[in-house]
């Protein structure tokens, strides 16, 4: 009965180490632009990263002198088809597994927060109303395909007009992340079948080599 509970409080520990999720968020306006891993509720600051501190150079120790290598027998090259034809082998095996992996994994991913900002400005009031125009256009043409590609949770889009600024500036905020236990039970399913694959792929080969020998 203990095995049981044990084992109950590994699964329930796993079920919610599965649900933090992990990802990134970006961030960019007149300052620059600004980059933050995501682990659950922390994130670190990726890009711009802090100077690092010049240290005072070290005297290189002398290199102690290696003894000459004895010269190796040389194999037999491959022959280039057989190169090549292992690799496609390879490639039909993997690639439909990777592509499955990649589309699991954009399926999984979600945007938690997406915000598009432009300020149109001017001290012309025509031609800042002129500028917020374009820019409403703009900013509609852009929003719609990424929210059609994205799962969004929370999303903003707005322009607005300023008379004190200068001309049209931009601001946006992306935060993506995706859950570990999608991350990785997708690679856990990807790894056993690009092992099955690569392993037949394999065994093929070996069969075609055998059966060039015999020829």
């Amino acid at each position: 009965m203990r095995a049981l509970y044990i084992l109950a409080a590994i699964v329930l520990v796993l079920f919610l180490i599965g649900q933090v999720r992990v990802g990134g968020r970006a961030e960019f306006n007149v300052n620059g632009f600004f980059l933050w891993a995501r682990l659950g509720r922390f994130h670190i600051k990726i890009l711009p990263m802090a100077p690092k501190e010049e240290k005072s150079p070290k005297q290189k120790k002398p290199k102690n002198k290696k003894e000459p290598k004895k010269p190796q027998k040389d194999k037999e090259p491959t022959p280039l088809p057989e190169k090549l034809g292992g690799a496609l082998e390879y490639a039909q095996a993997l690639l439909p597994v990777g592509l499955e992996a990649a589309k699991g994994m954009w399926h999984g991913l979600r945007v938690d927060r997406l915000e598009l900002e432009l300020t149109a400005g001017g001290s012309d009031p025509a031609d800042a109303a002129m500028l917020y125009g374009q820019a409403n256009a703009a900013l509609g043409a852009l929003w719609h395909p990424l929210t059609k590609a994205f799962h969004v949770k929370d999303g903003t889009a707005r322009v607005r007009l300023d008379f004190d600024a200068p001309g049209t500036t931009v601001y946006g905020q992306a935060a993506l992340s995706i859950k570990i236990g999608t991350v990785t039970w997708i690679g856990l399913r990807a790894g056993v079948k690009a092992l099955i694959g690569a392993l037949a792929a394999r065994k093929r080969l070996k069969i075609k080599r055998q059966q060039r020998k015999a020829a």
